[in-house]
Parts: structure tokens; C-alpha cells; sequence
């Protein structure tokens, strides 16, 4: 209803607000909770959970790679602002799993671009590679007049840095992402944009979407590139 990040796995069951007490059947279309007091407001005619409530409910029941992307966009979409939102948790009575809210509210980010990027950091948060900081620009060396924005970064103890960079299919195939170029062109251009990192002693480390499904596979190569551990 608000148009936020949302895995496909998760649009079913339609959850339902039901008072204490009320006992009804749940199906795999609908699922009920109760809640005594919701916070409420409506959508096109339609009573929904507001905002805050809603993105709680969605941070406490789902695992943190669901829940940043969730939260991430309403923040990227002015929903609700970062001091806001961060202080919610601490008033919401009667919660199970708060400490899921609070960890996941504390690391939302507007900054984040795409649901598959914030998935990226829940998982590179619960594997133990926190990112450092995301959407940093480097000077590109051969064009003055343009700027390389990295993903993710991460600063080691010696000062050295690791770019890490997110890579969807889109990246490669749709035409709003590739100026309309063919493959072969974007992926050149990848290299040369890799290369001109690692000139500004910059290591770069990329992550796909299956990758993800992995985590032993992904903190492998993350180790491999030395990237701080937690």
C-alpha cells in the first residue's frame, strides 16, 4: 500500500489486524494478528497500519535482509525521516522481538538505491562485514569531468579501501540502466571503471544476487579481499 521494497516471497499471506481474543482461521492467502490499540490509517478507502507500525511489524518478523530493504525505502521515499523513525521502536509497547526492530531500524539508509542493495547489507551485517559507508565517489582518472560512485566501502586498519559493488541482471540488460548499450560495451566499461579504482589503490570485490543465497560462498571472497571482519 505504500510502495516500499518488498521481497515477492512476502506479498502472501495478506496480514490482518485482529483484536485480542478473536480467533480466526488463518489460510495462505491471510494471516491474522492481533494487536489491542493499531495505529491506523487509510490507504484508498482501505484502513491500514500507519507507516511506523507498519515498518516495525515488517522489522520484527522478518529477517533483517527483508526488513532493511523494506525500511530503506521509506526512507529513500520521504515516508518518514531518520530521527523519526529511529526513535519509534522505544515506543512501542508489549513488542516481541524488539531488539530485531531496533537493529534494523538503527541501520536503514536512504542512500541505499535498490532493495537488492539493502538486502546485500542486511546479509553482509549478519555475516559479520558491515558495510563502512555506501555511495562514496571516487575522481574517474581518465575522464576529470566525471566521478566513479561505489556501492559499499570499507576502510581497513592500515587506511586501504575495498569497494564493493552490487551486481544485478538489470545492470547488464535494461536499456535505462545501459545507455542502450550491447553487453559487451557495459561489461568493458565495468573493467575500466575497476581498474581505475584499483589505480587509487582502491580494491574492488563484486557481489551477485544469488550470492546472497551463499553466505559461506560470499564471506569467502570477502576474506579473500580482506575486508574488515566484525
Amino acid at each position: 500500500m505504500y510502495g516500499l521494497d518488498c521481497s515477492y516471497r512476502f506479498l502472501l499471506p495478506i496480514c490482518i489486524v485482529a483484536k485480542p481474543g478473536v480467533h480466526v482461521r488463518n489460510t495462505p492467502q491471510l494471516a491474522h494478528y492481533a494487536m489491542a490499540y493499531p495505529e491506523t490509517t487509510a490507504i484508498g478507502g482501505v484502513t491500514v497500519t500507519a507507516p511506523l507500525r507498519t515498518l516495525f511489524d515488517c522489522a520484527t518478523r522478518l529477517p533483517l535482509r527483508f526488513s532493511l530493504a523494506i525500511l530503506d525505502s521509506a526512507l529513500r521515499k520521504q515516508i518518514v525521516e531518520q530521527p523519526t523513525l529511529a526513535a519509534y521502536p522505544h515506543t512501542v509497547k508489549y513488542a516481541r522481538n524488539r531488539q530485531a526492530a531496533l537493529r534494523a531500524f538503527s541501520l536503514a539508509d536512504a542512500r541505499s538505491e535498490n532493495g537488492g542493495e539493502s538486502e546485500a547489507r542486511g546479509v553482509l551485517t549478519e555475516i559479520g562485514y558491515p558495510v563502512h559507508d555506501l555511495q562514496i565517489t571516487f575522481p574517474c582518472l581518465t575522464h576529470p569531468s566525471r566521478n566513479h560512485r561505489v556501492d559499499f566501502l570499507w576502510v581497513r586498519e592500515d587506511g586501504t579501501k575495498v569497494a564493493g559493488e552490487f551486481d544485478g541482471v538489470r545492470k547488464y540488460v535494461d536499456p535505462d540502466m545501459t545507455s542502450r548499450q550491447d553487453i559487451r560495451a557495459v561489461v568493458m566499461q565495468e573493467r575500466e571503471r575497476e581498474h581505475c579504482l584499483e589505480q587509487q589503490k582502491v580494491d574492488v570485490v563484486r557481489m551477485f544476487y544469488d550470492e546472497l543465497n551463499r553466505p559461506n560462498q560470499l564471506a569467502a571472497k570477502l576474506e579473500a579481499k580482506r575486508v574488515p571482519h566484525v
